[in-house]
């Protein structure tokens, strides 16, 4: 395990090859959240032994003491760097005091099938690594046990998902970008309640707003590993809402605030008193993209909004929990 200073990462990371949807280019210094100035954080980086197998892993510390974590999934093509760059997240999360966790997926990819797969003899080995890390950043890196969350985007997204799913007891709550739950064998039951956020765009041509009940053959330019099928957006988030027994309320349009991105959000949600909150952000338009991020791909993903900010959203939503 090694500390890297902001200059350092910089310069490790500029040289590195561009990545589908994002590049490994050198972190921001964190935006001012709230008034006064924010430090930018500290970058460690470790590996940990999961399955046999080494895993790596790159953690953003905005200071000493005991702080949140969000464990943030990348999508199939990216890299924990091309994340960073796209979403901001690290410097989003470090002016409301929370660290960013980036682990690395095997071949820039996850397991997010429920079923073995040519590449993923086991459909719970990333399962078991995101859990073995969370308990490695409790005890090596003073992370608050009790404020452990989920985050992802594309094919981290479904994993966040699903991993919300099937151990919601573990974590304090789970936020998806582009995100559905598994169809195939059968779609995961939440087993409880946990706090949800998905955000997800009607006009997403790689993954659709319905679902992807037959997906295509994989995109060798992304990943040799096929995309899963999966249910649709509205059904995900029913699925977490009903598990906890929550109400839905009527959906609130929100300003449109950048007129000219083509997009309208439009935020969904349940919750009665004394049980775990899910919103659903629909943006009307969208593609398979990070709201108001940088560095995509739109003739490939599709238009990205800047209605919202989803890295703004997501953090809100955790350190409201």
């Amino acid at each position: 395990m090694r500390v890297i200073t902001a200059a350092l990462l910089a310069a490790a990371v500029a040289a590195g090859p561009a990545a589908l949807p994002g590049a490994a280019t050198p972190q921001e210094r964190p935006q001012r959240d709230r008034p006064g100035t924010v430090r930018p954080p500290t970058w460690v980086e470790g590996t940990l032994r999961v399955g046999g197998v080494d895993r790596a892993y790159r953690l953003s510390v905005p200071h000493p003491g005991r702080v949140p974590v969000i464990i943030a999934l990348h999508g199939k093509g990216d890299t924990p760097a091309g994340m960073d760059k796209t979403t901001r997240l690290s410097a989003v999360a470090a002016a409301r005091g929370i660290a960013v966790a980036y682990p690395t997926g095997l071949n820039k990819a996850w397991g997010d099938s429920l079923e073995p797969t040519r590449l993923r003899p086991d459909p719970h080995a990333d399962v078991e690594f995101v859990e073995a890390l969370a308990r490695r950043l409790v005890r090596g890196h003073h992370i608050d046990p009790a404020r452990i969350y989920l985050a992802g985007m594309s094919n981290g997204a479904n994993l966040a998902l699903r991993i919300a799913a099937q151990r919601p007891a573990r974590f304090a709550g789970v936020a998806a970008v582009a995100g559905q739950l598994a169809a195939r064998p059968a779609p995961p039951r939440p087993e409880r309640g946990i706090p949800a956020l998905i955000v997800y765009g009607t006009a997403d041509p790689l993954r659709p707003y319905a679902g992807l009940p037959d997906p295509p053959p994989p995109n060798d330019q992304i990943s040799n590993e096929p995309p899963i099928a999966t249910i649709g957006t509205m059904d995900t988030a029913r699925a977490f809402a009903r598990a906890a027994k929550a109400a839905r309320h009527a959906p609130v349009r929100l300003p449109d605030t950048a007129p000219d991105d083509g997009t309208t959000v439009t935020r969904t949600t349940w919750h009665s008193p004394g049980t775990p909150r899910v919103e659903l952000y629909t943006v009307r338009g969208g593609g398979h993209t990070w709201p108001g991020g940088t560095g995509q791909y739109p003739d490939i993903q599709g238009r990205v909004g800047m209605d919202i900010d989803a890295g703004r959203v997501i953090v809100g939503f955790f350190a409201r929990r």
